[in-house]
C-alpha cells in the first residue's frame, strides 16, 4: 500500500457489535490492494471499540477512532470524509456486507468510464440479519444504466429520483466531487439529496456484477422509523416537524448548488418536481397526520 492510498473507506459505527466484527473481515479479505479504512466509533457503548481496536491492531490498513461523545450518524460520515486524503472515498456500514471483488470491480469500472463519471454505483442484494438472501435491488436493467451514464444532468437526475437510486451513496466517490456536495446530508428525509448531487455532477456507472453489495435488514438498522432515522441523522434533534417533505426543498437546493447552464438548472428543477415531489404527494399528508408526535405532543403514535 502507498503512503497515500488510492482509496480511503470510512466506517461510521455507533454500538454495532453486532455486525461490525464480520464486515471489517470483509474489508480485510478485499481483492484489491491500495486502500485503508477508518472505523470512526460514535461513542459507542457496546464492544465495538474493542473489536475495531483488535482489528487495526493486527492490520496496518486500519485505524480506529473514538469520538467522546455521539454526534450522530451524519456528522460522523462526513467527520470521515473531511479527513480522507485519497482521491477516492466509499462509506461501509458496520452491518452491510461486501464481497472480495466489491472494491476492486469498483474501482475498475470508474475508471474505464473515464473522468466524468463521479462514482461507480454497486447493485444490491438485500440480507436478513443471518446474512442470507431476502431480496434485492431493480438495478441490473439496461434502462437504469443507460439513464445514469446519460450526458444529460437532468436525465441522470431522473433516473436516479425515479428509481430511488439510494446506494449511489455506497459506491466508490472521487473524493473532491463528494466533498463539493456537501457529504451526507444532515436532515431527515435527505436520503436522496447525496445520490441527485452526485447526479447533477457527472455520470454514475453501475458496477454489473449482481450481489457486491448486501445491505442487511435487521431490527437495530436506523430508518426504521421517523424515530430511528431521526437519532441517526442527529441525536440533539430527536424531533423534526414536516421530516419527509423537506426532500422537495433540499432537492432544489442541491440543484440550486450544482454546476450547471440556467437551461439545464430549469431542467433539473423540472426534473425533481415531476419525477419526486408530485409522485411523493402522500409524504406531505403524512407528515400533516404525524404532527402531534414530530411536535411532542402527543407520545406514541401508535
Amino acid at each position: 500500500m502507498t503512503a497515500v492510498p488510492r482509496v480511503t473507506v470510512g466506517v461510521p459505527v455507533h454500538d454495532g457489535e453486532r455486525y461490525l466484527e464480520a464486515a471489517l473481515a470483509a474489508l480485510q479479505a478485499q481483492d484489491y490492494d491500495d486502500f485503508a479504512v477508518v472505523v470512526a466509533d460514535n461513542a459507542s457503548t457496546d464492544a465495538t471499540g474493542e473489536i475495531a481496536r483488535a482489528v487495526a491492531g493486527a492490520d496496518p490498513r486500519f485505524t480506529y477512532v473514538r469520538h467522546p461523545r455521539n454526534v450522530g450518524g451524519a456528522h460522523n460520515s462526513n467527520w470521515l470524509l473531511e479527513r480522507a486524503r485519497s482521491p477516492l472515498f466509499a462509506w461501509a456500514y458496520h452491518d452491510d456486507v461486501r464481497d472480495p471483488a466489491w472494491l476492486r470491480r469498483s474501482v475498475e469500472v470508474l475508471d474505464a468510464a473515464g473522468e466524468e463519471a463521479v462514482c461507480a454505483v454497486p447493485r444490491v442484494v438485500l440480507v436478513d440479519a443471518g446474512g442470507r438472501e431476502v431480496g434485492e435491488h431493480g438495478d441490473g436493467d439496461p434502462d437504469l444504466a443507460s439513464g445514469l451514464t446519460s450526458t444529460a444532468p437532468h436525465r441522470r437526475l431522473g433516473a436516479v429520483l425515479r428509481r430511488m437510486v439510494g446506494q449511489v451513496q455506497f459506491g466508490v466517490v472521487r473524493t473532491a466531487v463528494l466533498r463539493a456536495v456537501g457529504g451526507v446530508t444532515v436532515s431527515t428525509a435527505g436520503e436522496m439529496v447525496l445520490p441527485a448531487a452526485l447526479a447533477m455532477r457527472g455520470r454514475l456507472p453501475v458496477v454489473p456484477e449482481r450481489g457486491l453489495l448486501g445491505i442487511r435488514q435487521h431490527p437495530e438498522r436506523h430508518g426504521g422509523d421517523r424515530a430511528s432515522e431521526a437519532a441517526w441523522v442527529d441525536p440533539d434533534r430527536p424531533r423534526t416537524l414536516f421530516p419527509y417533505s423537506r426532500s422537495t426543498s433540499l432537492l432544489l437546493r442541491a440543484v440550486a448548488a450544482a454546476p450547471l447552464d440556467p437551461a439545464e438548472r430549469a431542467r433539473c428543477a423540472a426534473t425533481v418536481l415531476g419525477r419526486w415531489t408530485v409522485p411523493g404527494w402522500r409524504t406531505i399528508a403524512g407528515d400533516v397526520a404525524r404532527l402531534p408526535w414530530d411536535a411532542g405532543l402527543v407520545r406514541s403514535g401508535r
